[in-house]
């Protein structure tokens, strides 16, 4: 099988459910990772956060019965196997459970190799499903879910000036955006007066801007679109959202898109909707009607300087764009607000886009601004800033990582020409690729040490996957990746390795019985604890105390 197994155990008896998923041998079954949900809503959360393949679940629960949730696992992920597993032998719960075509009924008490044998053929069935289905159904999926945050990629790609030339035709029925080539369209910048979601002087926490960013735009879309529009707005960077427009098919019938006096009422309409509704006021400019795609770049450019010199720091305008001043001759470096940035690319370690992203500022450069030293600057101090905030954001000094470039820096050696920014730039990414690695090293070699000592102090209480991850603040799918590719060895193997060694240890060094051994390396359940002893050294424990009392 390809990919890791997840599994999810779902009982509202904690004890169980604990039981179940920190006790027993799963990796040998196939398993990789375990979660545990005590009601089926926490169950129906992890199914939407984590790939889950195969839920076992209890069918007597409060709230939600374990068929319940079958039924909406069902309707939600299609492809997730469900076991049931309960004390209530009554026929009607079998016969329900085949109607929403649970994989398998068991009733509790289950011995484990009944257990083991039928998630042992529930993963054997997800092996023979058809991959390519599979990938199909995830694939779309996860398209439907995106499709808004697509669109607005799309529509910024076009204004910024970045989107590849294609058939957009195929494009707009791929993406469902109803937009064709010809069309003519106006364009509507939205620019927030205030901090969205902060208070006076203090920046808002991201989560909180994203949530008034979503706000706007959606009060924006509906009230265009109740005004007879087809709406296709995204957001440029955090200052402006756009909104491209065209006369759609709605009720009741958008004004004409050269009845400004009519635009200029609906927009103010969406200027006091946004400050009743998301409580933020909003400044904004309409430009002239233009053609898409071919106009929309150069359309926006001329918005956006028309919006900082006729605006600027004023509040709560509205502007047509024949209000607006001539646009000066100087223009803004377009790859500076292209995202993704340079700083976002380096933050994720995608060097080789960072070089290309520099290269594209600096051909810019040559191309467009060969004899202005202030768009040099501009190029340098952008280069420079994200180098400075990359190794503090690492918390280091970059003087620390490269000195002598930054000592180049700080004396104004990149900004003497374009070629010597070029050189600049390309050996201080080769430096900070060179120490973010080692530092990635590092990091990982101090996280399996501290792994390590986790389970040293933890072994008797809590050693499970997810203790473990949540101590060296990990996701427990990364953890297992990390410590299979520093030590060579999968963590279960390694706990379990601890454990077996601890327990020959208190075997021949302690009078403890066999089931206080086992408590102290953390199982329950002697029965099992011999049965895997027995498995790794080929005796049993009470065997392997009389040999080692018999030597000595």
């Amino acid at each position: 099988m390809t990919g890791m197994k997840h599994l999810l155990i779902v009982d509202d008896e904690a004890h169980w459910t604990d039981n179940l998923a920190d006790h027993k041998p799963w990796g040998e079954v196939g398993i990789d990772v375990v979660h545990k949900a005590y009601s089926a809503f926490e169950a129906l959360e992890l199914i939407q956060t984590y790939p889950i393949d195969l839920v076992i679940t209890d069918i007597m629960m409060p709230e939600w019965t374990g068929l319940e949730l079958i039924e909406e696992i069902r309707r939600r992920r299609p492809d997730t196997i469900c076991i049931l597993l309960s004390g209530y032998s009554d026929f009607e719960y079998a016969r329900t459970a085949i109607e929403l075509e649970a994989f398998d009924y068991l009733l509790k008490p289950v011995k484990d190799e009944e257990l083991f044998r039928v998630v042992r053929q529930a993963l054997s069935r997800l092996e023979r499903l058809d991959e390519k289905e599979r990938l199909q159904r995830r694939l779309a999926y996860s398209l439907n879910e995106n499709m808004p945050l697509i669109r607005s990629h799309l529509l910024s790609e076009w204004l910024t000036g970045t989107a590849r030339a294609a058939d957009w035709e195929n494009c707009a029925v791929r993406y469902g955006i109803p937009f064709r080539a010809g069309d003519e369209v106006l364009l509507v910048l939205v620019r927030p007066d205030d901090r969205l979601g902060g208070g006076e002087g203090r920046e808002a926490p991201k989560h909180e801007r994203k949530l008034a960013e979503y706000a706007i735009q959606n009060i924006a879309e509906e009230w265009m679109s109740s005004g007879g529009f087809d709406v296709w707005s995204c957001w440029l960077g955090r200052d402006y959202m756009a909104m491209l427009l065209r006369c759609g098919n709605g009720r009741p019938p958008a004004p004409d898109i050269g009845d400004a006096q009519a635009l200029e009422r609906l927009l103010l309409g969406l200027q006091q909707n946004i400050k009743r509704f998301a409580k933020a006021s909003v400044s904004l400019l309409m430009t002239d009607p233009h053609r898409f795609p071919d106009e929309v770049h150069a359309a926006c450019e001329k918005a956006l300087i028309s919006f900082r010199q006729q605006v600027g720091g004023r509040q709560e305008l509205l502007l047509a764009q024949e209000d607006a001043a001539p646009p000066l001759s100087a223009k803004s470096l377009r790859t500076l607000h292209c995202p993704p940035s340079l700083l976002q690319l380096m933050e994720v370690q995608r060097w080789q886009e960072a070089e290309a992203l520099v290269e594209r500022m600096l051909t810019e450069l040559e191309t467009d601004w060969s004899e202005s030293h202030e768009h040099l600057l501009a190029a340098a101090m952008e280069i420079g800033g994200a180098f400075l905030q990359l190794a503090h954001r690492s918390g280091i000094f970059l003087r620390d990582a490269a000195p002598e470039l930054t000592s180049g820096f700080i004396a104004g050696e990149p900004m003497r020409s374009i070629a010597a920014l070029r050189r600049w730039a390309s050996s201080m990414l080769q430096a900070m690729r060179c120490h973010m690695r080692e530092e990635a090293v590092h990091n990982r070699r101090e996280t399996i040490r501290r792994v390590h000592e986790y389970i040293e102090r933890h072994l008797k209480t809590d050693a499970s996957l997810r203790a473990i991850a949540d101590y060296v603040h990990m996701h427990p799918t990364h953890l297992s990746k990390i410590y299979k590719q520093e030590t060579g060895q999968g963590l279960s193997d390694y706990l379990m390795q601890v454990r077996m060694e601890k327990a020959c240890a208190l075997l021949s060094g302690s009078q403890l019985k066999v089931y206080e051994i086992c408590e102290e390396i953390g199982y329950l359940d002697p029965a099992y604890f011999i049965k895997v002893f027995r498995k790794f050294y080929g005796v049993t424990p009470q065997e392997y105390r009389d040999r080692v009392n018999a030597g000595k």
